[in-house]
């Protein structure tokens, strides 16, 4: 798309309007353009408080003005060309004026991604249309076309995501409030882990069956980071974890741990609290946050912050390998990270899939039938004579690929990383953080969250911290429909979420 502005001029239309010209090609009437946006606005429909709409082309600003009259409280993303676009219709009187409401947001077409991903709240806004004011799409035929097709696929992300916490927001804002609390009650400790040696990221695929050998021979080499299923599929072959990792907030996820040993356990605040309180009676247990706004909200309260872990699109692999990162190892190599199925199996031996599905096995529905099922279970794509995998599985391996780059490691052999930067220009760890477990200030959040909370949630900006809180289980309350409007829904997270805080 060009960098030089769009509009070429200025015109004053019969009514003493101005509207934005390019090349002498008015986008909006030339006689009567407020008219014109009211018909604009007329042909819309939605919600008058929770709509989001995006809106490709904000010219003069007149449909968008009449949209707000239609729809005040409606959020809008209105977007051009370029940023030098925006600059110039920012002239216009009525622009200036519309670019004054807070819940108008003008971007260029690069920066959509980013817009809709930070502002489009499916919990919050009930439905989102993409709008196009006619004439703006005429004149730019094929820049309309790709940022329809980018709309498009961010929103199927924000639609995976909303499905995820509409899955599971109310089982992470109580596990992440009864984690809080019994992080209370840690006693400081600091985890010594020898950062010379390469850090062995253990996923629970099912080419761990034959990679776990160099495991077995060259134990020594390595400082082994598992994943909660890992964790258990390397114990079977007598191979205990130096640390495991751990954000599946589920009640299963407590059939990992069924055998603990002296394993450093790093876990996601959502995770399930009886897993949390299995570990800490047995050996050492850290509670990490990995972006939920609880949690975040949560660390900001406390004088002693919790570590963040990034997880990238949700995959405990990912946590695991951002703990190896940022407590300093330089190669990183990669075990049963296959995101895809290897001679038809989609897991490993010893994980807890195979004493569930054993234990449920008979004769017209053996443990082999499960374990297809399972593998069958979304569409697969072929990758080669003996691998398979799905959309879902091949994103988290995209995921982790990017991941990795940005944080410049270097892939040098088949699941080996190596840190790109030379020594003494390697970036600042938090190694202070992710090696140190800290007793967490329970009484004092509670204190604050709690006060918060009583405030009436009208009165609660919607981009403040605390709201952003709620969004997750808001998201999940409505697909329960037990009220009808958002206002409803907040008044009752808001109340649902102090009763568990006292339940606790």
């Amino acid at each position: 798309m060009s960098e030089k502005c769009s509009y070429t001029d200025i015109l004053e239309a019969k009514d003493g309007s101005l509207i934005p010209v390019r090349n002498g090609i008015a986008f909006h009437s030339k006689y009567n353009p407020i008219r014109e946006g009211d018909g604009f606005a007329s042909q819309c429909a939605g919600s008058p408080t929770d709509s989001f709409f995006v809106i490709l082309g904000l010219c003069g600003g007149f449909h968008v003005q009449a949209l707000c009259r239609a729809f005040p409280d409606a959020y809008m993303l209105l977007v051009e060309r370029s940023q030098e676009d925006i600059s110039f219709l920012k002239k216009l009187p009525v622009v200036q004026d519309l670019l004054k409401n807070k819940h108008l947001l003008a971007c260029s077409a690069e920066q959509v991604k980013s817009m809709l991903t930070t502002h489009f709240l499916p919990a919050e806004h009930a439905a989102i249309q993409v709008l196009s004011l006619r004439a703006w799409e005429q004149q730019f035929a094929e820049d309309a076309k790709a940022i329809k097709s980018c709309i498009q696929e961010t929103l199927a992300e924000i639609s995976a995501d909303f499905s995820v916490q509409s899955h599971f927001g109310g089982i992470w804002q109580r596990n992440i409030l009864a984690n809080l609390k019994a992080a209370s009650s840690f006693s400081p400790a600091t985890i010594s882990l020898d950062r010379s040696k390469k850090a062995a990221v253990i996923a629970a695929g099912p080419s761990l069956d034959e990679s776990v050998e160099e495991l077995l021979h060259h134990r020594k080499e390595y400082v082994i980071i598992a994943t909660d299923t890992g964790y258990r599929a390397l114990l079977r072959h007598g191979i205990v974890s130096d640390v495991a990792v751990s954000v599946d907030a589920q009640m299963i996820s407590h059939a990992h741990f069924f055998d603990i040993r002296k394993t450093h356990f790093v876990l996601d605040l959502s995770a399930n609290p009886a897993t949390g309180r299995k570990i800490a009676s047995q050996t050492s247990l850290q509670f990490v946050q990995t972006g939920h706004p609880l949690s975040a909200y949560a660390s900001q309260c406390s004088q002693t912050a919790l570590p963040l872990l990034q997880a990238g699109s949700g995959t405990v692999t990912i946590a695991a390998a951002d703990f190896a990162i940022q407590t300093g190892f330089q190669q990183i190599v990669f075990f049963g990270a296959d995101f895809g199925y290897l001679h038809g199996k989609a897991y490993a031996r010893g994980t807890y899939l195979d004493d569930l599905y054993n234990n449920k096995s008979s004769r017209l529905n053996t443990s082999e039938t499960q374990f297809d099922a399972l593998l069958f279970r979304t569409p697969l794509v072929k990758k080669s004579s003996d691998k398979y995998t799905s959309q879902v599985l091949e994103s988290y391996g995209k995921s982790l690929d990017s991941y990795m780059g940005v944080n410049n490691f270097i892939k040098k052999a088949d699941n080996t990383y190596i840190r790109a930067e030379k020594a003494g220009q390697q970036k600042k760890q938090n190694e202070a953080d992710l090696l140190k477990v800290t007793r967490f200030d329970f009484e004092r959040f509670s204190r604050t969250y709690a006060s918060e909370l009583r405030r009436c949630p009208d009165t609660v900006s919607r981009s403040s911290p605390l709201w952003l809180t709620l969004l997750p289980y808001v998201a999940w309350l409505r697909t329960r429909g037990t009220a009808e409007s958002l206002s409803e829904i907040v008044r009752q997270a808001y109340t649902k979420t102090l009763e568990y805080m006292e339940q606790i």
